[in-house]
């Protein structure tokens, strides 16, 4: 081992501290005992070779070399930067990838504001700083202004707001508010500042307000300290039997209005009629009691529940089944017999009242017996019946038709049997039916055997799913699918750039048979497009070659498919189908149209096939930009007609007369101007005649020496003009009547819409559908939106008004006819402007205080007539007044007044809940005081006293007997005469106001004139809803018709009747352009025309020579003014 001299230890200034002492002991370097050697440095724990430069391991900063095993270090000497604001580094600042500035760092490219100035705006590029004065943006005001502190001008500050209590929106400048938690203070915000104050409380119109929020109110009431809602009622606390209603702020205690008990024999109760107890014919009785009839010695009564039963008292069974009851006994006995309404003595035979031909009955000991008449024997085996059903041997009986021995003959209908009768016995066998090749089959009622559904129209059947053109109409096509015939025009569709169109041609043609580069062969067909609705065929032509025709595909009428049930078209395909069986034409439903959501299409039973046509639009003359098609119409529709050259406007309906033609008359059909040419032949006048042309006329005519004719009686002289009715106009010329008729179009109104008449007018023009309203009775209010109200006042009153436009007013007149607390309509007075028409007892009518003669014309305001036994009144504002002469009135309105209305027949806005509304527009009570409220200054006349309407029940002073008598008589009303009317018209209210009526009109002759007043109301709104019931009898409400004159009486007459002036217009014609509704009256049977108050034979009637079907829309009137002084 050797020695410890061997060894030599380096020191050095980077080996210091206890931690050196490990490593320097590693690092001890065996070395010649002639010197040591250290050759690296140690520091901070690395080793460094010698000579070796390097940056400290602590400190970066520091630059450290190794010389002879020691480390000598100093600070690092830094470059100069590029750059006036470099960015420190860890050593050295010369990094110029951003800036230093003000204390700050800033990456480069980013602006940033001066550390000093504000209004300068700095930026960092790429080392270097540069600072330019800030832009000022652009201000909206005319003076900005330097603010202190600011760099660039100022519009003037806006008010500040101000925090809302409860809410993140703050109020705006001059903005009052109310905090959430105290609503009794108003706040007021003025430029950030709230102020706030209490509000103050007006003095309120009510007597017992309730403390609302903050101020007493009138929505509600407080009375004896409880609170109550504005229409409560409740009894009052103070007063026994009254009852009090809180109304709007104030409290009104009456005595209680008793409501009609449950019961037809209420007892007396502490207030009102109790159904506790019963009081009959003047005595009470206890609920449960038994009491002797004290009408009926033979009966006992019992009171249950405010009702009275009353029996027979009960006899002891008896032992025979016919018993006898003698005069002055209750109970019957054995001591005789009583059948079938004959007394028969015991013992004693007599013949059977049910059958005294073949049958005989004996009495004995109060039971009859009867028996059949022996019959002698049949010497057949099979024999039929015969006298007294005795059998003979004749023939055979089957189903109540007699059949000789060895007939044959058919089966009961519907059943499809052929039988055989043999020997007194009826064989049959059931007739088989041939097999059909169509999946869709039909068996007609009263057929046998199912037949395939095809489509038959005028006459020819088409089979399933074939196409047709119909020669009338050879650019359409028809097509037949499941029994429905569907027409349209055909829609054309081209396939190439320019196609050519033929004189013959429905659709423009293409030269060849190529499309997209393929050719097609003649009858080949093919799809130009992604449209699978769009289809070409390639045909022949008569010369040259073949061409191409395109068309959209007709797509099938799906009569009766539900809207759930219609499936679209599929991929490829074109047209929607139904997912279940389409409606049946049968013979129940010829005749009948069918509406189908497209409104261009109308669908109509004909020859048990559904034929569908396409609707063609009429051509308009207004710009395109005043079109509209309305709501479920198929057309488009204008409001005015654009005609001549200068742009002249007129309104709907109106005709004229072309000013260079006067044979060209037109009309305005919503924007389609319709002209129509009159066609004038050369008149042949006799000798010594002349041939004159009048002014504004079209034809030339003869005209005769003085002649004159007779007409109803009168001489009328030759020239003379005058109307038969608005659409016939007749005159004289030399002895001979003639007449002009005018024709009028074919109507089509939307389904919202209804023929209406303008006064003076022939043909008809659409107006939106209207509203009916009725008085009748005692009297009774049916209001446009269906509420009955009652009502007996006896003074003058609004029955229904224009409130907005006010083009019209009518008033009636009530009389009480010398009955207190109840009315009648007594008179009607319409004021259309200026005018004043009244509608008076007896039909008699008056224009302007003179009575007049109907029909009455007024141009263009107003048109009365007399049709049966009705007054009828048209307006120019398609305001209808139908008057009966006695007490209905019955007021019409179309549907452009929805909302516009008022007065008793309610404000017409669908909602029959709010029809008591009085002038001012409230909701009142009760309907007295709604009738009250609409009650004018004209009263019933001097000396005829006027008396409010009250609330009254007539029934409950006429007594119970008076009640009972009243609903049997008005049980009519829901019976089987008016069983069909049932369905549309509900009976319960008019059988309300029957009863109502026959208490109040008291017993004899009154009491039947009251019945027939609602009998005859409730068959008027049944005809108005479609069904005309056959009520009328020999002893109910019979009319009395001249049947001497050839008369009959009609529950729903046409309105236009046959005369002999018109009897050349078809009767479909006639029935078009008269829109009046049917009244009951009386008719001229069919056959016969009417001619001055007769009913003859068409052949019957006078010369009257009919030389034209065309005349101005507006006609002179047989009676224009009033007729002498009142």
């Amino acid at each position: 081992m050797e020695t410890a001299s061997k060894w030599h230890f380096c020191s050095g200034s980077g080996l210091k501290g206890k931690g050196a002492v490990s490593l320097l002991l590693a690092l001890l370097v065996f070395a010649p005992t002639t010197h040591p050697h250290c050759p690296d440095c140690v520091l901070e724990k690395q080793v460094f070779v010698d000579g070796e430069r390097f940056s400290h391991p602590r400190d970066p900063c520091q630059e450290c070399q190794c010389q002879e095993g020691q480390a000598h270090c100093q600070p690092r000497v830094c470059p100069t930067a590029s750059c006036a604001h470099p960015l420190p580094g860890p050593c050295c600042q010369h990094n110029c990838n951003g800036c230093a500035f003000g204390g700050k760092e800033y990456p480069n490219g980013a602006d940033f504001p001066h550390p000093s100035d504000p209004c300068r705006l700095c930026r960092c590029l790429s080392g270097n700083v540069q600072c330019l004065a800030r832009r000022c943006p652009p201000l909206l005001c005319p003076e900005p202004a330097m603010l202190p502190g600011k760099c660039c001008p100022q519009c003037p500050a806006t008010p500040s707001s101000c925090p809302r209590p409860g809410s993140k929106v703050p109020a705006h400048h001059q903005e009052h508010f109310s905090p959430p938690d105290d609503p009794c203070r108003l706040c007021l915000c003025l430029d950030g500042s709230v102020s706030c104050q209490r509000l103050p409380c007006p003095p309120v119109p009510c007597t017992h307000p309730r403390q609302g929020p903050c101020c007493p109110s009138c929505d509600g009431c407080r009375y004896q300290g409880k609170e109550f809602t504005s229409g409560e009622r409740f009894p009052s606390p103070t007063a026994r039997c009254h009852v009090c209603l809180c109304w709007e702020g104030s409290v009104r205690c009456e005595p209680r209005a008793c409501a009609p008990a449950q019961c037809p024999f209420p007892a007396r109760g502490d207030c009102c009629p109790t159904c506790d107890g019963c009081e009959y014919l003047g005595e009470s009785y206890l609920s449960s009691q038994e009491f002797p009839d004290p009408r009926e010695p033979c009966s006992r009564c019992t009171c249950l529940g405010g009702f009275v039963t009353c029996g027979r008292r009960p006899c002891e069974p008896l032992g025979c089944s016919h018993p006898l009851t003698l005069p002055g006994h209750c109970c019957p006995t054995c001591q005789g017999c009583l059948y079938h309404g004959v007394t028969a003595a015991p013992g004693e035979t007599l013949p059977d009242p049910l059958d005294p031909t073949c049958s005989l009955c004996t009495c004995q000991e109060g039971s009859m017996s009867c028996w059949k008449k022996p019959c002698p024997p049949a010497l057949c085996p099979h024999p039929s019946p015969g006298p007294c059903f005795c059998p003979v041997c004749h023939s055979c009986l089957s189903h109540g038709r007699e059949h000789q021995d060895g007939e044959t003959f058919e089966g009961p209908p519907g059943s499809c049997e052929r039988c055989r009768c043999q020997a007194g016995q009826v064989s049959c066998v059931r007739l088989p039916c041939p097999p059909l090749p169509c999946p869709l089959q039909v068996t007609e009622q009263g057929s046998c055997c199912p037949r395939c559904r095809g489509c038959l129209v005028r006459g020819e059947e088409h089979p399933e799913g074939s196409s047709w053109e119909p020669p009338d109409s050879p650019c359409s096509s028809c097509m037949c699918h499941e029994g429905v015939i569907t027409c349209a025009r055909i829609q054309c569709v081209t396939s190439c750039a320019q196609p050519r169109q033929g004189p013959s041609d429905c659709c423009p043609r293409c030269s060849d048979c190529e499309h997209k580069g393929r050719k097609y062969e003649p009858g080949e067909s093919f799809q130009p497009g992604a449209d699978p609705c769009e289809v070409c065929i390639c045909e022949l032509q008569p010369e040259g070659p073949p061409s191409v025709r395109c068309h959209r595909r007709q797509c099938p009428s799906l009569v009766g498919c539900p809207a759930s049930q219609l499936l679209p078209p599929g991929p490829q395909h074109c047209c929607p189908t139904c997912a279940q069986a389409l409606s049946h034409c049968t013979e129940g439903l010829l005749g009948s149209e069918l509406a189908l959501p497209d409104p261009c299409y109308t669908c109509q039973c004909q020859d048990l096939t559904w034929l569908c046509i396409q609707r063609a639009c009429p051509e308009l003359s207004c710009p395109l930009l005043e079109r509209h098609t309305p709501s479920g119409s198929c057309c488009p529709v204008c409001q005015e007609c654009v005609v001549d050259v200068d742009g002249r406007r007129v309104a709907d309906g109106e005709s004229w007369q072309d000013p260079s033609n006067a044979c060209i008359t037109c009309t305005c059909r919503r924007g389609h101007v319709d002209c129509h040419l009159e066609e004038c032949q050369a008149p042949s006048c006799p000798h010594g005649w002349a041939k004159v042309r009048e002014a504004g006329r079209c034809c030339e005519r003869c005209q005769a020496p003085a002649q004159s004719c007779l007409h109803q009686g009168q001489q009328v002289a030759s020239g003379e003009h005058w109307a038969v009715d608005a659409c016939t106009s007749c005159s004289c010329v030399a002895g001979t009547v003639r007449c002009h008729s005018q024709r009028c179009p074919l109507l089509f109104c939307n389904p919202d819409e209804a023929p209406a008449l303008n006064p003076g007018s022939c043909c008809p023009h659409c107006l939106p559908r209207p509203a009916s309203c009725m008085a009748f009775g005692d009297p009774h209010y049916r209001t446009f939106d269906g509420r009955l109200l009652h009502f007996q006042g006896s003074c003058s009153y609004v029955l229904a008004k224009d409130c907005r436009g006010g083009n019209f007013s009518v008033h009636v007149t009530n009389d009480d006819r010398g009955r207190s607390g109840v009315s009648w309509t007594q008179e009607v007075a319409v004021l259309l402007g200026d005018v004043t028409v009244q509608l008076l007892q007896g039909r008699v009518v008056t224009v302007d205080g003179r009575p007049v003669a109907l029909p009455f014309l007024r141009e263009p305001l107003l048109y009365a007539e007399l049709r049966g036994r009705t007054v009828i009144l048209h307006a120019q504002s398609g305001l209808q007044v139908l008057w009966d002469g006695q007490s209905q009135v019955e007021v019409r309105v179309p549907g452009s007044y929805r909302g516009q209305v008022c007065g008793l027949c309610g404000n017409f806005n669908g909602f029959a809940q709010d029809d008591l509304r009085g002038p001012e527009g409230l909701l009142l009570s009760t309907e007295a005081a709604f009738g009250n409220s609409w009650q004018v200054r004209e009263g019933p006349g001097p000396g005829r006293p006027c008396s409010k309407g009250r609330e009254v029940d007539p029934c409950w002073a006429a007594g119970y007997r008076a009640r009972r008598e009243a609903n049997a008589r008005c049980g009519v009303l829901k019976s089987s005469t008016f069983s069909r009317c049932h369905a549309v018209v509900p009976p319960e209210p008019f059988f309300a106001a029957c009863v109502y009526d026959l208490c109040a009109c008291g017993l004899g002759s009154a009491a039947d004139t009251c019945l027939c007043d609602v009998l005859e109301a409730y068959a008027s709104h049944c005809r108005q809803a479609g069904v005309t019931p056959a009520w009328r009898g020999p002893t109910l409400c019979v009319v009395g018709c001249p049947l001497d004159r050839g008369f009959m009486f009609d529950e729903c007459g046409p309105p236009c009747p046959r005369t002999c002036f018109n009897q050349h217009v078809p009767l479909g014609e006639l029935a078009a352009h008269c829109v009046r509704p049917c009244v009951p009256g009386c008719q001229c049977p069919a056959g016969l025309v009417e001619h001055e108050a007769h009913c003859i034979p068409p052949e019957a009637c006078p010369q009257v020579l009919l030389t034209g079907d065309q005349l101005p829309s507006t006609l002179p009137s047989p009676s224009r003014e009033p007729q002498g002084p009142p």
